[in-house]
């Protein structure tokens, strides 16, 4: 090899080191980038994880209290059927010149 094949050789692997060196200072900054952009992903999950927690405790709640105005409810309309039976029952006795039958 010559002293020029020698030199132009020298020259293409410096040349080749440098954009070398310049995509992976590209390279890091993207991954730099990328990094954050996980970590910002991962805060996202972690809140949304929380806030769902949160969501599914209150529904929990929710369904037991409603389960519990459900039975009161029940009772109530069969207090308020007890109720409308004596009034019935008054109102008729009372047609009856007060007598009950």
């Amino acid at each position: 090899m010559t002293d020029e094949e020698m030199q132009k050789t020298i020259e293409f692997i410096l040349e080749q080191q440098a954009k070398f060196v310049a995509r992976m200072e590209r390279d890091e900054a993207r991954l730099t980038r990328l990094e954050d952009a996980f970590a910002t992903l991962v805060n996202i999950a972690r809140i949304t994880d929380e806030r769902l927690d949160t969501a599914e405790s209150r529904l929990s709640t929710l369904t037991e209290k409603m389960a519990t105005l459900a039975e009161a409810e029940a009772h109530t309309d069969q207090r308020l059927s007890v109720l409308i039976d004596v009034v019935k029952r008054y109102i008729s006795n009372s047609g009856n010149g007060g007598r009950q039958s």
